[in-house]
């Protein structure tokens, strides 16, 4: 009887760290779902809104889409009350990008928290519609311009995924977009970007 006392005694630290074990469970292995929703952005001259979509590939890598509207102020313009004061344009951005993120420390932080970086390339269509047809002091005429170029980004961010299966998201990103002509006040219109996102995971 002593004998499978002492045995008990000394496999009851072993059979206790057993049964703590069972009760431990691993981290859940980190998610990649397809992304789409809206957006919201403050440019450096204006501010945007948009759409995206994106779709999962291997080693937590997000392939897809945005499509984004902005509109543009002039660099002296400003607003009092209800008026607006040295608007000169009215300059439209349409733009179409294919994008790439990956996603950072994938598995050293928690699942909800996802940081990236991600790049984006596509086409942009450039409006501007003057607010005066005709320079008063001069004549000249100002015509409505259109024009169209290629742009690239450089971002960097995070997703933060929510119950129900809903992500926002927050990125800095710098946006290349030059023509070839001028477009409102510049041909160059590469500019920093701070964008919201909000969208549903699936």
């Amino acid at each position: 009887m002593r004998y499978y006392l002492f045995i008990l005694i000394f496999l009851l630290p072993v059979l206790g760290f057993g049964q703590f074990e069972a009760y431990l469970q691993q981290d859940p292995e980190p998610k990649a779902e397809k992304q789409w929703g809206g957006a919201f952005s403050v440019i450096e001259s204006g501010s945007g809104f948009g759409l995206f979509y994106a779709t999962p590939l291997k080693n937590f890598y997000h392939v897809g889409a945005t499509l984004n509207l902005f509109l543009l102020r002039d660099t002296k313009q400003f607003e009092y009350y209800y008026y607006t004061f040295n608007k000169k344009n009215n300059v439209y951005l349409i733009d179409l990008m294919l994008t790439l993120k990956k996603r950072l420390m994938t598995y050293e932080i928690d699942d909800q928290f996802r940081p990236f970086v991600g790049i984006s390339l596509g086409p942009v269509y450039g409006m501007n519609f003057p607010e005066q047809k005709v320079d008063p002091f001069t004549g000249e005429e100002f015509k409505n311009q259109f024009r169209w170029t290629l742009a690239g980004s450089a971002a960097a961010g995070v997703d933060i995924a929510l119950d129900g299966g809903y992500m926002v998201g927050l990125r800095l990103q710098y946006r290349i977009m030059k023509f070839s002509a001028i477009l409102g006040e510049r041909k160059n219109h590469s500019m920093f970007d701070v964008r919201i996102e909000f969208g549903k995971l699936f």
